[in-house]
């Protein structure tokens, strides 16, 4: 195979002329650094949903991946995967947080309520089961407010009641004293008939 001759530095013109040949300058490559930021902010927003820490880290991930895209930088892919899923963390507070605004106000009441059910199993879960009538504090979840919240996801008190029957019943009800208080470390997930019922054990560190 033949091979090809090295070009001249100084190609040969007539009348003793010599034209300089210039090397194509080398393209500085682009900084990443802002693209995998958004793209690691962003995924970091998507996954703490639960401990809230999207608050911080989704806004972040938003104005880093528009400051790589801006200025043009490498890694366009990683900038806009980092904004798509930042936003997606900020929509799902937002939804989750219209969910329950209309009970923000109860949640108290809500808390204290399934802790006298905790405290008072022994007593409530039997007659429960026998006569199939709520405690009387547990009424009022038959009315406005909490009867058309829990409609909204096809359940409603007694479907909770059965559920944690059944918990009782495997003992999972039980509670450990704790500073005065009670705290308790399981958590339930049910589905029960088109809804979701998501017990959330109240914690007094």
């Amino acid at each position: 195979m033949d091979q090809q001759p090295i070009p001249n530095p100084y190609e040969q013109y007539p009348n003793g002329y010599q034209r300089p040949y210039y090397h194509a300058p080398m393209q500085q490559r682009k900084p990443i650094g802002f693209a995998v930021a958004a793209l690691v902010l962003g995924l970091v927003s998507l996954v703490g949903i639960c401990c809230c820490i999207n608050f911080v880290t989704a806004p972040l991930a938003i104005i880093f991946g528009i400051i790589a895209l801006v200025q043009k930088q490498r890694g366009t892919g990683m900038s806009i995967t980092g904004i798509i899923t930042a936003t997606l963390s900020l929509i799902a507070v937002l939804i989750c947080f219209l969910a329950f605004a209309e009970l923000v106000p109860y949640a108290e009441d809500i808390a204290s309520d399934y802790e006298r059910v905790i405290v008072e199993a022994d007593e409530i879960f039997p007659e429960y089961e026998e006569t199939g009538e709520l405690p009387e504090f547990l009424t009022k979840y038959l009315e406005d407010p909490y009867d058309s919240w829990l409609d909204k996801y096809d359940i409603d008190i007694y479907d909770i009641m059965d559920v944690l029957l059944v918990e009782y019943k495997n003992g999972n009800l039980s509670f450990e004293s704790y500073n005065d208080g009670f705290y308790y470390s399981k958590e339930f997930h049910y589905g029960t008939g088109n809804g979701v019922i998501t017990l959330l054990p109240p914690v007094t560190p």
